[in-house]
């Protein structure tokens, strides 16, 4: 009788550790997946490699442990202002009624993206990613 009971018991915890697994592997699966949004998913191919292959700087990637900036990020349809009063340039984004910063950090002063346009990634109201204009606003 205790053999029939240790059977029974093993046989539902093996049937919960399956449906554990299966559930985990479900949610990470729904967590990993693209979200690409209709104005990008309209887009021309070599626009979409380009978004899907930016990476975050190297000082970035360390604060949010991802390397691309699409991989979480969306970008920010905003204004950009640039206060060339000190040595260097600044970068601003209006965020609501909030002009904040642009972390020096996460600029590409080398790359652009394809429109040419200052292009903003963030991700949870942080700044990831930016890419400057061409010739600047």
């Amino acid at each position: 009788m205790f053999e029939v009971r240790r059977t029974i018991a093993f046989q539902v915890l093996r049937r919960a550790a399956s449906t554990v697994l299966v559930i985990s592997a479900f949610v990470l699966a729904v967590q990993v997946q693209a979200r690409w949004k209709p104005e990008y998913a309209s887009q021309p191919p070599e626009v979409q490699q380009w978004y899907r292959n930016a990476e975050l700087t190297a000082a970035a990637q360390a604060r949010f442990r991802f390397k691309k900036c699409c991989d979480h990020a969306d970008v920010v349809k905003t204004k950009f202002n640039v206060n060339r009063t000190t040595s260097g340039d600044e970068w601003f984004w209006l965020d609501g009624e909030t002009w904040r910063r642009i972390p020096d950090d996460i600029i590409h002063w080398d790359q652009r993206a394809p429109s040419g346009q200052p292009t903003l990634f963030v991700y949870s109201g942080r700044e990831t990613c930016f890419f400057p204009g061409d010739g600047g606003i």
